[in-house]
């Protein structure tokens, strides 16, 4: 009984931390955002938009405006400007955010990653920016959480 209980509460521990991120549960300046929140301050605001995957993931789908992250752009971006940042699921776009928050950035993490902004039907575009129905789902055990588009890894 009492190891059926602690599974139960590891299990609902670590859902709640994957729910609002890994790094982002220890660091209440990371903001956490869903595809609708995210989608509407891109329209209102001049975000940066930054994704936080693999040159082959982003060859293959992002969103439409996103700069691919890695390590020396920080170096570059401006300081007054706020950032969305996301990657597959939220994983390493949380790392990323949470890096660039301890930098003195204004960062939003889109904790549904690609897969929900794909899945919540908004456009995606390949490596010559054009729409396109594949999505990069970082392997195959991803595979399955895209409900909208074709998945490619």
């Amino acid at each position: 009984m009492l190891a059926t209980g602690l599974i139960i509460l590891t299990a609902a521990i670590s859902l709640y931390i994957f729910r609002n991120g890994v790094y982002s549960f220890w660091d209440a300046d990371v903001k956490r955002i869903d595809t609708e929140q995210a989608q509407a301050l891109l329209q209102e605001q001049n975000f940066l938009l930054l994704d936080a995957r693999t040159p082959e993931e982003f060859a293959v789908s992002h969103l439409k405006g996103a700069t691919r992250f890695e390590e020396s752009l920080s170096l570059s971006l401006p300081k007054d400007q706020p950032i969305v940042i996301y990657c597959t699921i939220g994983v390493r776009s949380n790392k990323v955010a949470k890096q660039l928050s301890d930098q003195g950035f204004e960062v939003y993490d889109m904790k549904e990653g690609i897969l929900g902004w794909a899945n919540s039907e908004l456009p995606v575009v390949d490596n010559n920016g054009l729409p396109t129905e594949n999505v990069h789902t970082y392997n195959k055990s991803f595979a399955h959480l895209l409900k909208r588009g074709t998945a490619v890894y």
